[in-house]
């Protein structure tokens, strides 16, 4: 007989208490949730914001759940699906991208169902651990044959955070879980379009709708988690169980440093535009300097190679070892503009890609030769630097009244008497 996994994730989902976090975990959480916030304010101006926020707005009637960057509310469904979909956007998300599926899912059902902050952070903590144990199962496997995490992951982490804001028994919870398998797809060769980040949006709403049709007595096969042909020996061969075992018993994931992002892109990359920046100012180069630039360009992320959209352009390593030359690398550099930029275009066609590489190398029109080692990913950890991003990323859509108050609510958020008011102008 197979180990329940499923009876642990749930009995976490449905026993964990704010109070087993500690200090420096709930702080993090409601970093993260701050952090999330902004990257779903700075894709609300781009044509995907528009998208998702146009299909959310049909159901503006149901007034149940808030609509990010658009001062409305709509249909708790359409809220957790636009919502995710804001989140993953611009890929400014946290680097695990698993808070794009674990906030919209958490902020929708809690507001529709005017509940504290405590139990908004409590869910959103849920999600959130439960969605990065089930990655660190089965993550590397996915990769290896094309398939992309958040979809497969996210709508379980999402039905089981249904199911705790509901109050689900363990049975129904079980439910709610298999349910969630009939929606779990995601596919790496979406990176760089606008349907990479539909993989959030789908992944909150089809699990919130599980816990729903759980709630109301549809049924799954109730093994579908561990069965021999079931969800998780489906997706890799070899899964790390230690992942999902003792999850009420062991740290959070939270407990450790947060994948917080610096820059707008696909991370992989961002050593190499660290390394390239820092030899740009030690040595005091111009594009017009450069004859050949040479790096390992990350291609099984970095999927898209001459991007021609905002959607592809954090996917180009091209594109934003160029833009980090001529421009610098932030929110308001990748634009339109730069991808016609003709100084851009002609770098990107002096780039060389060396799979492998662990520093970039430079080759001067005055024949020298510069090579600078890649450091390490850097991450935002500080209260202010975090707070100092969602001020850029919230610039977007808000005033800084507005910002300003929104950050002194999301830093106080487990003290909220209803959730509603995060988002309430």
């Amino acid at each position: 007989m197979p180990t329940d996994h499923a009876g642990q994730l749930i009995d976490f989902a449905l026993h964990f208490a704010l109070q087993q976090a500690s200090d420096s975990a709930r702080d993090r959480a409601r970093l993260l949730v701050l952090d999330t916030c902004g990257a779903m304010l700075a894709a609300v101006p781009h044509p995907i914001g528009r998208i998702a926020h146009d299909q959310a707005l049909r159901t503006r009637a149901l007034n149940e759940s808030s609509l990010a960057g658009g001062d409305v509310r709509v249909g708790m469904l359409e809220a957790a699906q636009a919502n995710g979909i804001l989140a993953n956007a611009v890929d400014f998300d946290e680097g695990s991208h698993v808070a794009t599926v674990a906030l919209p899912a958490a902020l929708a059902m809690a507001e529709k169902m005017s509940l504290s902050g405590a139990d908004f952070l409590a869910a959103f903590i849920v999600a959130f651990e439960i969605a990065s144990r089930l990655r660190e199962a089965i993550a590397p496997a996915l990769g290896q044959r094309g398939l992309w995490h958040i979809g497969h992951v996210g709508p379980l982490a999402a039905a089981l955070c249904g199911a705790r804001l509901l109050a689900l028994d363990a049975g129904r919870a079980r439910m709610a879980l298999s349910i969630a398998t009939a929606s779990s797809s995601g596919y790496r060769r979406h990176l760089g379009t606008m349907t990479k980040a539909l993989h959030s949006g789908h992944a909150a709403r089809s699990g919130l709708e599980a816990a729903l049709l759980a709630r109301d007595g549809f049924t799954a096969d109730a093994d579908m988690f561990d069965a021999e042909d079931g969800w998780l020996a489906s997706l890799t061969t070899a899964p790390a169980h230690g992942a999902l075992q003792d999850l009420l018993k062991s740290p959070l994931i939270l407990d450790q440093p947060t994948k917080i992002k610096v820059m707008p892109v696909c991370t992989p990359i961002a050593p190499a535009l660290d390394a390239i920046t820092s030899c740009l100012r030690r040595h005091d180069i111009a594009a017009a300097d450069i004859v050949r630039l040479a790096t390992d360009l990350k291609r099984g992320s970095l999927v898209r190679d001459r991007p021609d959209d905002l959607d592809a352009a954090p996917f180009s390593a091209r594109f934003l070892i160029a833009l980090a030359i001529t421009h610098g690398v932030a929110l308001h550099t990748i634009s339109e503009e730069a991808l016609i930029d003709p100084v851009i275009v002609d770098l990107m066609g002096r780039i060389d890609d060396v799979p492998g590489m662990k520093s970039v190398r430079l080759t001067l029109a005055n024949g020298r030769e510069l090579e600078e080692p890649l450091g390490p990913v850097r991450r935002l950890t500080t209260r202010d630097e975090i707070t100092a991003k969602f001020r850029v990323c919230a610039g977007a859509v808000w005033s800084e009244p507005h910002i300003a108050a929104f950050i002194d609510k999301a830093l106080a958020m487990d003290t909220l008497a209803d959730i509603n008011q995060l988002f309430a102008s």
